[in-house]
């Protein structure tokens, strides 16, 4: 049993599930990208300096320096001894703690989920045009029917509602888009935000939480918690609703 699945097997019921959430802009810490480069290991420092661009380089630099502040706080660790391990998945956890994250990139916006008892996963998304033959593919049949009822005004809203629903749930399992993506259901466009299926798991629906909305125009954010039926309590921080 890996870290992380030991993790969720921790829940007892009637607990409440406490999750952390930030977003920033990663363009607002361009004066502070030295200094945040300092607790950057030296994998990383290379990996910045391989990015499509130099603007793309630092606001990962500076992105992956933040998050390992937020951790570090989370942990009482030094944001510099922050170690990551990556599975074949590309689901990154923590080393040296039972943590569960999630990371989400647009941009230059960043967004990250914590929560140290259960799965969570987050997406971002630029809202960005597409024909109605570009949303299909990413969605359930059921999806695609309940999208297909959905007016040109609200269309990209109700798509990417979809997306970043779905990407944070697939990130949250911690398995990518090797889950298949038309192997489950999210609640249509007008509805609050929940599952609805999950091929071969009746019992999913009831066991996760989540939040969608439009945090800032044109942009997109989704979470999912795994609450296995308890109370979510969810804490918002930086530019997330404002």
């Amino acid at each position: 049993m890996s870290r992380h699945q030991a993790l969720m097997t921790q829940i007892q019921p009637d607990t409440e599930i406490a999750a952390n959430v930030w977003l920033w802009d990663n363009a607002e810490f361009s004066g502070q990208a030295e200094a945040l480069a300092s607790v950057l290991s030296e994998e990383e420092i290379a990996l910045r300096d391989r990015q499509f661009s130099p603007t793309k380089g630092l606001y990962w630099a500076i992105s992956r320096a933040r998050i390992r502040q937020k951790l570090a706080e989370m942990t009482g660790r030094s944001a510099a001894q922050i170690e990551f391990e990556e599975d074949r998945f590309g689901h990154l956890t923590l080393k040296q703690a039972d943590l569960s994250f999630s990371v989400s990139h647009d941009g230059a916006w960043t967004a990250l989920a914590v929560c140290e008892t259960a799965r969570i996963g987050i997406d971002i998304e630029s809202i960005k045009p597409l024909s109605r033959e570009e949303m299909e593919w990413p969605l359930s049949p059921r999806e695609r029917c309940d999208l297909a009822g959905v007016g040109d005004e609200h269309l990209l809203q109700a798509f990417f509602r979809y997306w970043t629903l779905k990407e944070a749930f697939i990130k949250a399992l911690g398995l990518g888009v090797s889950f298949p993506l038309e192997d489950f259901d999210m609640s249509p466009f007008g509805a609050a935000a929940a599952l609805l299926r999950v091929a071969g798991d009746p019992d999913a629906p009831e066991e996760w939480c989540f939040e969608a909305r439009e945090i800032r125009p044109g942009l997109r954010f989704a979470l999912a918690l795994k609450t296995e039926g308890n109370s979510p309590k969810l804490s918002y921080y930086e530019k997330l609703g404002h």
